[in-house]
């Protein structure tokens, strides 16, 4: 038989050890500046939108999918103490104080009583206006980074309700795959492990006209009582079909918003369509939009779609085709 115990002295020279270890892995650590994170882009699965509630916010339940499509946030520490800098090459218009990755800069000194200064570098992929979650994806990268770099990490609920602070998607950036976010979008819970495997890795085409959609003004648009669903405990059902199997994803596949999108926004309720009638698919847009997508089918020729979105809406559109995670 083997002998496993451990002399007092022997265990205070390995205690030892492992405190020099750790003294030398934090030493390293504090050394490190800066770290790139990137922000995946969402697209809304399915989104159904209740009554205002008493904070003027609507109830909802979506499920989020992030895509491989993302931006690219730096996040490096800087020499000037509680200062916060913003560079967007290409999206001057945004790097400012009203940026959500800088407000996440605010709130996490908050949290955390941490001073140092930080210096942001945002390379945008992911268009603006257009319902995929860019800002809220870049402010929680932002918050990874400031994570990864700080002595003093914040536990994951504390993450969760530092991104709640900032914006009501921002939580759903915390989990990798797909997930489903009720309340006004920051009470979030993953997708079951099944489904999450059946959609990860379907290929889907994004694209979007040359303009922007005001997220209020959608909603200012929207009427509760268009959707299908009067109420939560209908559309909790329908996820849960899902999730069980009983729905398949194209069945799932529904957008409260797409109701005022469609009405004010002629061209897209056109294209949409034409890719119905000619192609048999099921475009729909992403939260408020601009941005519509669809999944596209195993096997399916993506090349004549292409040709008539760019036919339909002009060369100067995005479009792209990607993967969910």
């Amino acid at each position: 038989m083997v002998d496993w115990s451990i002399e007092p002295i022997q265990f205070f020279g390995i205690a030892h050890f492992f405190e020099k270890l750790h003294t030398l892995w934090m030493s390293l650590l504090s050394g490190i500046c800066k770290v790139c994170v990137p922000a995946p882009a969402k697209i809304n699965l399915f989104l159904s939108v209740s009554e205002k509630r008493a904070d003027n916010f609507h109830e909802l339940r979506t499920v989020l999918a992030k895509v491989q499509l993302h931006d690219l946030v730096t996040v490096r520490k800087a020499k000037e103490k509680g200062s916060t800098t913003i560079s967007c090459p290409g999206n001057i218009e945004i790097a400012n104080e009203h940026n959500l990755a800088v407000q996440m800069v605010n709130h996490w000194r908050s949290a955390t009583g941490i001073e140092n200064g930080i210096d942001l570098l945002i390379e945008k992929k992911i268009p603006m206006q257009a319902g995929l979650g860019g800002g809220s994806s870049d402010a929680v990268s932002t918050l990874i980074g400031l994570n990864l770099l700080s002595q003093k990490k914040l536990s994951f609920d504390d993450m969760l309700d530092l991104g709640a602070r900032v914006g009501s998607d921002c939580p759903s950036f915390l989990l990798r795959g797909a997930c489903v976010a009720s309340g006004r979008g920051e009470q979030i819970r993953e997708v079951k492990p099944d489904a999450n495997k059946k959609i990860s890795g379907n290929r889907v085409l994004l694209f979007k006209p040359s303009c922007g959609f005001s997220t209020a003004d959608i909603y200012g648009r929207y009427q509760v009582g268009d959707s299908l669903f009067p109420d939560t405990n209908q559309m909790d059902e329908r996820i849960e079909h899902w999730e069980s199997g009983q729905l398949s994803l194209i069945d799932l596949m529904y957008n409260d918003l797409s109701s005022p999108v469609l009405k004010k926004f002629i061209f897209i309720t056109a294209l949409f369509k034409e890719l119905r009638e000619r192609f048999k698919l099921n475009p729909m847009v992403s939260g408020s939009g601009s941005c519509c997508f669809f999944i596209i089918p195993e096997g399916f020729d993506i090349g004549p779609v292409k040709q008539l979105i760019f036919d339909s809406w002009g060369e100067d559109i995005f479009l792209t085709e990607t993967k969910l995670l």
